[in-house]
């Protein structure tokens, strides 16, 4: 059985390395391969593909621009997967569908995403939600650092290890678990900011940043945190960063 995984990064070798260990065979796509989602041929790049998981990502606060790009992918990904019969297993983020944090044009994209995914996939796809990554902290300080300082936003989460999401995300692609939906959270709740100042090694200061409006306030209040019967996954933060 083979997947292809659409997405570069931390997330594309996770998911890779996830699936291969079920015993699958694997090729990855990204730009960093030379591919491009929005561009290239994905109906040949997708050929004799089981699964294609869809984890493409482009970070961005602007709701214009997030939602151009998560759309195209997922247009792109679907029409591709509808060719060559494969089932579409979309990436995405617990809470980002909430009314309350559609000011944050990342997740207005996630959101339009997902509305697009379901409309052009239908039956053939399952969306894997996940809490932020335990990596976020991290990517967060050099995403907003300024100079000597990284501004850290008020955010209340349950952060979960991504090597725990990919093998949620491995489970689906091998039929362990099936459905539409799968949510999963990890098992504590924090903040943003305490995660930060736990990171060893840092050379840049936190500095908080509460985010203004109503969706500021939604992130701090908790509208990321997962629902009753969220499934839990994974270690906590400290067991992971103690255990690298």
């Amino acid at each position: 059985m083979h997947a292809v995984v659409v997405g570069g990064g931390i997330s594309g070798a996770a998911l890779t390395s996830g699936i291969q260990a079920r015993g699958w065979t694997v090729t990855k796509h990204s730009r960093s391969t030379g591919f491009d989602v929005l561009r290239d041929d994905a109906r040949a790049a997708f050929a004799g593909a089981d699964v294609v998981v869809e984890a493409t990502g482009r970070f961005t606060t602007s709701r214009r621009r997030a939602t151009a790009f998560f759309t195209a992918s997922t247009r792109a990904v679907a029409t591709a997967t509808a060719a060559t019969g494969a089932r579409h297993v979309l990436l995405s983020v617990l809470g980002c569908t909430s009314p309350s944090v559609q000011g944050y044009g990342y997740f207005a994209g996630k959101t339009a995403q997902e509305r697009e995914a379901a409309a052009a996939s239908g039956a053939r796809l399952t969306v894997v939600r996940s809490t932020q990554w335990f990596e976020f902290a991290r990517q967060n300080t050099e995403r907003l650092r300024l100079g000597p300082v990284a501004l850290v936003p008020g955010m209340t989460i349950a952060p979960v290890a991504l090597d725990a999401v990919a093998e949620v995300v491995a489970d689906v692609v091998t039929g362990v678990r099936r459905g539409s939906l799968v949510e999963v959270a990890g098992p504590e709740t924090t903040t943003l900011w305490a995660m930060t100042r736990a990171l060893p090694g840092l050379v840049v200061r936190p500095v908080r940043m509460p985010l203004p409006g109503a969706t500021g306030r939604a992130f701090r209040e908790g509208a990321l945190l997962p629902g009753a019967g969220t499934e839990v996954v994974g270690p906590r933060f400290g067991d992971w960063l103690a255990s690298r």
